[in-house]
């Protein structure tokens, strides 16, 4: 065998290892592994698909509860009706005066409804953001004139029609969040 046979061998088999005779391996246990480590994956995956369906369900649970405290919470808003129709049910003169309380309690009670449905909505898209600050904006105005002429019936229904349309705004933002909840 010439020098150059001899390397070639070497760099093919450089430890020899072609004239070592087969043995084959003990038992190595791989189907017990295997059938280990499949069981470990199908017990991960039974838990994800009970916390996936316990946390459906606890939103469901808690979309129905958010639900009758809307309902709860937020009663229907009666807005006082002036002119002919109130002196003809009640057959007694309504003054301005007694207008502008009215406008003035149900201003009171759109804050507080408002503050309410504020803190149960959750974030909003841009536009709509931009939406309410200019209603915001358009109450502050009207604010303002109020701290002029705070007897004008019709600066308090300028200011409760205002706060109308910020409350329909915001239910509207809050039945949004909450299909979305729903489609999950």
């Amino acid at each position: 065998m010439t020098a150059n046979e001899q390397w070639q061998q070497n760099s093919t088999d450089p430890l020899g290892l072609r004239e070592l005779e087969s043995i084959e391996p003990d038992f190595d246990g791989w189907d017990e592994i295997e059938a280990a480590l499949d069981a470990h994956h199908q017990n991960r995956r039974n838990w994800r698909r009970a916390g996936g369906a316990l946390a459906i369900a606890a939103s469901l649970v808690l979309v129905v509860s958010i639900t009758l405290l809307r309902q709860q919470d937020v009663a229907p808003v009666d807005i006082p009706v002036t002119g002919s129709a109130t002196l003809a049910e009640n057959s007694t003169s309504v003054t301005d005066e007694d207008n502008v309380k009215a406008l003035i309690g149900l201003s009171q009670t759109m804050e507080e409804q408002l503050m309410k449905l504020r803190q149960s909505t959750g974030s909003m898209p841009a536009d709509t953001a931009i939406y309410v600050a200019e209603i915001e904006d358009l109450i502050a105005q009207v604010d303002v004139e109020l701290s002029v002429t705070p007897d004008s019936v019709d600066l308090w229904g300028q200011r409760v029609n205002l706060m109308l349309d910020l409350a329909q705004v915001y239910q509207q933002q809050w039945e949004i969040d909450y299909g979305r909840m729903a489609a999950l």
